[in-house]
């Protein structure tokens, strides 16, 4: 786009932002939306994506800092709610509440049209504002010449799609028309096009001009509680204004612009998207200056929890605009040999069995504080999970491997040869973000690992293992669990799926709970069995250690049956051997083919697992 020097005045934007998860706002909205009858209303005017808050407001004010930190005061406008995570002493950020700008008789609405009319009305706002719902974002650096023209006035941007003389029959459509019918009919012609829906660019006095013009019709678009046909669209600002020659009009996208984009690596000018997974693609093909992701009846949870970790990933950095989070998280990582370090603010590399080993890895060793690292080779990496246990006061705990670790972003990476410099970011693996799933889930799992071959995890064990081991466990749950024994019975003789790795990350009761239970099983029945023990195979000796996968996977489903949510996420693999690097990747190849044509059942209950 041409640059323009633009006079030197200063620019606020305008969100609106409401918490769908708040129940005295549901309560409202449910009490307003039960006046109305299905046929009196538009369903996609009421349904839960017009409402739904996936924290879009975070990322969209770290995309503000990150491209386009200029712009002076932050309005978040809401009906008396406050993002929890929002540092409200940020001079920046101002709080506005409906009743501050709509009559109090039009309260409570639940009508973006209604509170989009009254955004003129808020108190100390500039005369130059951009104003954005909280699924817009940059996408790369602007300046104040993007948004308005050498005289100040506005930028207006459309899409391609044209306003033709017909009845649309979709609500959006149909409001946009109308709006441009309106001021076609009452001023004259204006720029026949849709809005582009993104981040757009106003003067607070040629708004305040077009609600005086049309005040009627403001009026009653003001008191509709939801969105319905006769509601005004905000469009009619951009129309109103170029139609008076107070602003001028681009259109941002179209195929010739995408095609440039493509051909010549520039920036589209603005993009919306669909909240699909599959969309996201455009993003990074496009690099548009400004984004739009659009939440709507076709999404689903599985899009918007995709969408958390895409924004994760492309604007990873915390804001000055949030609270900086008093939470802490040891997710140790167990390492028994030198490797690629993994650490960051919430991955602590430590040494396990370190109390017989001669090596120095030069990290945390397993055998300071309260431990048993000097039984490592029986217990693996329990060893860390006891030292974790009894040595952190984290507010969350896990445990991963030095080269089996989670994507909390959910990503399609599977295999990787090296431990890539921006691991942190590429795998969702921040503070925040681990926040953010350990808000909605209790515990984060590696995906279930389906057992071939044998009837259930109980038969599995007894032909590979020593299956006396196993009954005296069961016996030993029984004398000192028998809350949980008809469940271990259960996962035992008649589940074949399984959790490996005794990998996971949740809050710290649930941990140490779960500890606590792990360990006065597997020490009583130490006390039983170690004298044989000793008389095994190295590999064999391990049977703490093969075990407690046995019992997590128990434990696990008692937790469900009282109510605690879990979620499963997939492991990333590092093998640093290129062969078996290039063979594992082939075999993946290979499995996904198979288990696509449906030859082959997946051994995980992902589509990249192998």
């Amino acid at each position: 786009m041409t640059k323009h020097i633009v006079e030197d005045f200063p620019v606020d934007i305008v969100y609106l932002w409401c918490d769908s998860n708040d129940i005295e706002w549901e309560k409202k909205r449910s009490a307003e939306l039960s006046k109305y009858t299905g046929a009196d209303i538009d369903a996609d005017a009421v349904d839960k994506c017009r409402f739904i808050s996936n924290d879009e407001l975070r990322y969209s004010l770290r995309s503000l800092e990150k491209y386009a930190p200029w712009l002076n005061n932050i309005y978040i406008v809401t009906d008396n709610q406050i993002p929890e995570w929002l540092d409200t002493d940020n001079p920046k950020i101002k709080l506005i509440n409906h009743s501050q700008i709509l009559p109090p008789e039009v309260l409570p609405t639940f009508n973006a049209s209604a509170i989009e009319t009254a955004i003129c009305n808020i108190p100390g706002l500039s005369e130059h504002f951009l104003f954005a719902n909280d699924d817009m974002f940059f996408g790369q650096p602007v300046d104040k010449s993007f948004f308005y023209d050498k005289n100040g006035n506005p930028v207006f941007r459309f899409s391609k799609r044209k306003i033709i003389n017909k009845k649309y029959k979709h609500l959006f459509g149909y409001m946009v028309s109308a709006a441009y019918k309106l001021v076609k009919d009452n001023i004259g012609p204006s720029f026949a096009h849709f809005p582009h829906h993104n981040i757009d660019a106003y003067r607070k006095s040629a708004m305040k001009d077009c609600i005086r013009f049309f005040e009627s019709g403001f009026r009653n678009t003001a008191s509709q509680k939801f969105r319905e046909k006769d509601c005004i669209q905000r469009s009619v600002f951009g129309y109103y204004s170029i139609a008076k020659g107070e602003g001028c009009a681009v259109v941002a996208d179209d195929i010739r612009l995408r095609l440039k984009a493509v051909l010549f690596h520039t920036n589209l000018d603005s993009i919306q998207i669909p909240l699909s997974e599959k969309k996201f693609y455009m993003l990074d093909k496009y690099r548009p200056a400004l984004f739009c992701i659009n939440d709507s009846i076709k999404s689903t949870d599985v899009d918007r929890f995709a969408l958390r970790s895409f924004l994760e990933r492309k604007f990873p950095l915390p804001s000055k605009f949030e609270k900086k989070s008093d939470k802490t998280a040891d997710v140790m990582v167990c390492t028994h040999k030198k490797f690629d370090k993994l650490e960051n603010e919430i991955l602590k590399p430590i040494q396990a069995g370190s109390e017989s080993s001669s090596e120095d890895l030069g990290i945390l060793k397993d055998n300071t504080g309260d431990n048993i690292s000097g039984k490592n080779k029986y217990f693996s990496e329990l060893t860390v999970l006891y030292w974790l246990w009894k040595n952190s006061s984290a507010d969350y705990k896990g445990l991963v491997h030095y080269r089996r670790f989670f994507d909390l972003g959910n990503g399609s990476i599977r295999w990787i040869d090296k431990i890539p410099q921006n691991y942190t970011q590429m795998f969702c693996l921040s503070k925040s973000y681990l926040e953010h799933i350990l808000s909605d889930y209790d515990i984060i799992l590696p995906m279930k690992r389906v057992i071939p071959k044998y009837k259930s995890i109980y038969d599995q064990y007894k032909n590979r293992h020593v299956i006396s081991d196993l009954d005296r466990v069961m016996e030993i749950i029984k004398e000192k669990y028998p809350q949980i024994y008809d469940t271990a019975v259960y996962v035992m003789k008649n589940t074949k799926e399984i959790y490996l790795y005794n990998m996971f990350i949740t809050k710290k009761s649930i941990f140490d709970d779960y500890a606590k239970w792990l360990f006065d099983i597997l020490f009583a029945l130490e006390k039983d069995i170690q004298p044989e023990v000793e008389t095994r195979s190295e590999y064999q000796k391990r049977v703490y250690g093969f075990l407690s996968e046995r019992l997590f996977t128990v434990y696990l489903q008692y937790l469900k049956m009282q109510g605690i949510k879990m979620i499963e996420l997939p492991v990333i693999y590092c093998e640093t051997n290129k062969n078996r690097f290039n063979i594992v990747k082939f075999r993946t190849k290979i499995y996904k083919l198979l288990t696509a044509a449906g030859i082959r059942r997946p051994h995980w209950k992902e589509q990249y697992g192998v």
